[in-house]
């Protein structure tokens, strides 16, 4: 969710990511050929994989969306409360928080393949049963499944995609990818109006999608190609080497899930009726699909802290703006148009720090915590926000999201710089020292 060239680091000029390192030691006589072979791999162009494994993250995010309003509105349907189904909903973002980190273990056991067809094997099973559970515990019980087959596949897919991005091209890779993550994830409830919400069909829908999101990337990866990472660290513990990548992560979870999806309450609260807070959300969309082009590319020559400072400061000033603008429709759209773009930045950019500065430590590892964090935000941003709005009303969006950014803001500007290699790090430890050797690439 690039780095200035002042504090560029050698990790970040190590070979790509996608010079995998085999899951089973090699015989020592195919070693040296092995070796001299890994430069040349390394350098083969990668834009087919790159773009399978793009549009297969695209309809992870599509299939996630369409899943969580289509279960969302069956429970609504049979009768479950509200607080029953904000209950479920918590369940499976705990879920996620819990198994996106335990990711890097599967990975190293069964490898990405199975990984991925493992993730998307629970996830449909999971959403079959639901087109038979009546019982609340059991209901529960398959979403905490279908949590943790989704967060199999969104991490493993994630870390493939932001494994196949160097120095040349991070952030064209990346910003393509949340642009196409959040094109898929605006997209995913469409489909509910097409399918409806009753019935086994809905389901099987949502089952299919989860499949071919994985067939693209089990096709793409030829058979020995691996990201085996090596678990050597605690995921947590990775959190010192860059912290600004995961501060950002967890706000975006925050502002995301509390505010972006709050926004067409806040809407209706100031005299907006349904078809225009439904519209003046869908500005706050278009503004995350098409602003991360321009912020990613900006990210390979900028010090990601100033690009995050930035899209911070921007959202607190935008947000400030917005209370005395809403009666002026066209200005409002605008507004939560660049709101909506900015907000998102904080987890496009907070990925490419995790693209850059993760080669020797682990992509998997790395990404798997950067997910959990996001949905620890995302579990907490409703709970801050809602009661922010109970409080103070309307203005009280503006409140808790502003006093978010504002803390984070504080946060990033008093971090150090990613210190260079075998430097202490602010939080304490150091970075390994740079390993060349491909085979020894821990992903």
């Amino acid at each position: 969710m690039g780095a200035a060239n002042p504090i560029r680091i050698d990790l970040a000029s190590s070979p790509p990511c996608e010079a995998f390192r085999p899951r089973f030691i090699q015989p020592a006589g195919n070693r040296a050929h092995a070796d001299q072979a890994s430069p040349f791999e390394s350098e083969r162009p990668r834009s087919g994989s790159i773009i399978a494994f793009i549009c297969a993250a695209a309809l992870v995010g599509f299939a996630t969306n369409l899943s969580m309003h289509l279960l969302n509105l069956r429970m609504q349907h049979l009768g479950v409360s509200g607080f029953g189904i904000g209950l479920s909903v918590a369940i499976q973002a705990f879920g996620i928080i819990i198994a996106a980190p335990l990711t890097k273990h599967v990975i190293s056991f069964a490898g990405v393949r199975q990984t991925l067809l493992i993730g998307a094997l629970l996830s449909s099973v999971a959403l079959i049963t639901f087109a038979f559970a009546t019982d609340l515990f059991v209901w529960n019980s398959m979403r905490l499944m279908f949590a943790t087959g989704l967060a199999l596949l969104f991490t493993a897919s994630e870390s493939l995609v932001i494994s196949r991005a160097d120095a040349s091209n991070r952030g064209r890779v990346v910003a393509w990818y949340a642009t196409a993550l959040a094109t898929g994830t605006a997209a995913g409830p469409l489909l509910v109006t097409v399918v409806g919400i009753q019935g086994p069909a809905p389901l099987v829908w949502s089952t299919l999608l989860f499949w071919l999101a994985a067939a693209p990337i089990v096709a793409s990866l030829k058979r020995g190609e691996e990201l085996a990472p090596v678990v050597r660290h605690s995921t947590f513990a990775t959190i010192r080497f860059a912290p600004i990548a995961f501060l950002s992560a967890f706000v975006f979870g925050v502002v995301d899930n509390g505010g972006m999806s709050m926004l067409s309450v806040y809407s209706v609260m100031c005299g907006y009726d349904y078809t225009n807070a439904v519209m003046l959300a869908a500005f706050a969309t278009i503004g995350a699909i098409l602003l991360q082009i321009p912020l990613g590319y900006s990210a390979n020559n900028t010090d990601p802290r100033v690009l995050l400072l930035l899209c911070a400061i921007s959202s607190i000033l935008l947000l400030a703006v917005l209370p005395n603008i809403m009666g002026v429709k066209p200005l409002a759209f605008g507004v939560v148009f660049g709101l909506g773009g900015f907000l998102e930045g904080l987890y496009t950019v907070g990925l490419i720090c995790i693209a850059k500065f993760y080669r020797g430590v682990g992509i998997s590892s790395a990404n798997g915590c950067f997910v959990s964090m996001c949905g620890f935000g995302e579990l907490m941003g409703p709970l801050a926000t809602g009661a922010s709005m109970e409080y103070l009303g309307s203005q009280g969006f503006v409140v808790g999201l502003t006093m978010t950014l504002a803390a984070y803001i504080v946060l990033i500007a008093s971090m150090k710089p990613i210190a260079k290699i075998g430097s202490p790090m602010p939080f304490g430890g150091r970075l390994p020292a740079r390993q060349t050797h491909p085979a020894a690439l821990s992903e």
